[in-house]
């Protein structure tokens, strides 16, 4: 099959062909039809994971999913062929499994049955980032009127996680940089903050009794994570997807945690985006014969949401 894969550390990521995967055990096989780029991704396509996970080459990259069950693996349950599902590839034992391929195989743990309504672009896109942001929201728990600070609310996660906070009620400051504002906006933020400018200072001028919640989607250093942490009055919360708690549970008065894609969320999400009160803010789709692009792209372009892979 066509997957875009690496077949070593000394060469890029290219369309190629590899071997076809097999539902193992706890598996189903799917043939997909979109699947979206995340971070994650792009680390996985430069190497970076090296030191925390093998690479089994060719090492098929890719994390979201969405397609149609071919098989299922042994010990699989509520899952049949023919079956529209979507999600993420789940927990593998070494980066060589992935996505962005016309098969592929994950955890059964790690989809659900998409329901009628729901397209395959859509459905690739909620994976991870749909998923990650609905733990980030729930983890700080935001009330009506709560003013909850999205950093990276232009981002995959951040699109996510300001349209849940706004159905929550919450007033949203989403951090941007100029020219933003509209994007967010229409994501359901009640104001901007510029974060090419001293985004602290800003919001503790704004609101010098601290805001109620941070979502954090940009920060791994601790200590940039602290010093966000450090606008939210006693007694909130903040949450960082990228790990930037690392094993802290509060700083001072306020409550912190990581979070992270929980697959549970899945039905939940796609629920939402049928009944039409979600929607994936989708920049770009790229055939699976852009993908190698479609990498680039997410790292060296300002992307607005998420940018696709198709598969024929």
């Amino acid at each position: 099959m066509r997957a875009l894969a690496l077949e070593g550390f000394d060469v890029p990521a290219a369309v190629i062909d590899v071997p076809e995967p097999e539902a193992g055990p706890g598996e189903v096989l799917v043939r997909i039809r979109a699947a979206s780029v995340n971070a994650y991704d792009v680390g996985v396509a430069a190497g970076l994971m090296k030191d925390f996970m093998s690479y089994e080459f060719p090492a098929v990259i890719g994390n979201d999913a969405a397609g149609t069950v071919e098989a299922v693996g042994a010990g699989v349950e509520g899952f049949s062929i023919g079956d529209r599902v979507f999600g993420s590839m789940g927990m593998k034992g070494a980066i060589h499994d992935g996505s962005f391929a016309e098969l592929a195989n994950p955890q059964a743990v790690s989809i659900a049955v998409a329901p009628d309504g729901l397209s395959d672009t859509d459905a690739g896109s909620l994976g991870v980032a749909g998923s990650t942001a609905m733990s980030a929201v729930e983890a700080v728990d935001p009330g009506e009127g709560a003013r909850v600070l999205i950093v990276g609310a232009t981002g995959g996660v951040g699109t996510f996680a300001t349209q849940l906070s706004a159905l929550r009620h919450a007033h949203v400051i989403a951090s941007v940089r100029p020219g933003d504002e509209d994007f967010v906006a229409d994501l359901g933020a009640s104001e901007t903050v510029d974060y090419t400018g001293d985004l602290v200072a800003a919001i503790r001028e704004r609101y010098p009794d601290g805001i109620d919640a941070v979502i954090d989607a940009v920060n791994r250093d601790q200590g940039a994570f602290a010093t966000l942490a450090g606008i939210v009055r006693d007694g909130g919360r903040a949450t960082s997807v990228v790990g930037g708690a690392g094993e802290s549970s509060s700083f001072g008065g306020v409550a912190v945690s990581n979070s992270g894609g929980d697959p549970a969320h899945l039905p939940t999400l796609a629920g939402l985006l049928v009944q039409g009160e979600l929607r994936v803010a989708i920049r770009r789709t790229y055939p699976l014969t852009d993908g190698a692009k479609a990498l680039r792209d997410f790292a060296n372009e300002h992307t607005l949401g998420k940018l696709v892979i198709s598969m024929p």
